[in-house]
This record gives C-alpha cells, structure tokens and sequence, in this order.
C-alpha cells in the first residue's frame, strides 16, 4: 500500500508533516492507518482522514522517549482496544 495512491495531494502533505514529527518510519506509519481503518470498520465505524492521522499520531507522541520502540501498529491496536475512538461516527447501513 502506498499513501501516495490513496490520497490526494493535500492529504499526503499532512500526512508527511506529521510523519516527519516522531521517529517512526512511513511503512509503520502506513501499516497503522491501515489498521486502524479495519479496526474501525470491524465496529462498523468510520471516521475522517484528519481523525485518523490525529489518532495515530496521539499513539505515535505517547511513546516519545521510550526506548526500545514500540511497533506503531501494536500501540494504534492497544490504544483501540483500550480507548476506541471518540471521534469515530457509526457507518450507515
């Protein structure tokens, strides 16, 4: 998968700044999305491209300064599993 195909120009520019703020590669950053996204759809939710950068980025600045690094993916899983997403809106039939 490739963030570039995705989304359009706007988006990927958001999701570069935000990429470029923690010490977490593009490939995790890219597996975490798509997680989250089927985490979401698994509880029949969705949410918003800006709600899904925030949401991982808020996973990716909870671990700043933690040695070693956790896995992006495994913290957007347990941070889902523990808190769900607020800002997340139930999918229409």
């Amino acid at each position: 998968m490739d963030l570039n195909s995705e989304l359009n120009q706007t988006e990927q520019k958001k999701w570069g700044e935000v990429m470029l703020q923690h010490s977490f590669d593009e490939e995790d950053w890219i597996k975490a999305r798509s997680t989250l996204i089927k985490l979401l759809l698994n509880d029949r939710k969705v949410a918003d491209e800006e709600a899904i950068r925030s949401y991982i980025s808020c996973c990716a600045e909870a671990t700043s300064g933690t040695y070693p690094l956790p896995r992006l993916v495994d913290l957007v899983t347990d941070f889902y599993s523990q808190y769900g997403m607020d800002s997340a809106k139930r999918r229409a039939n």
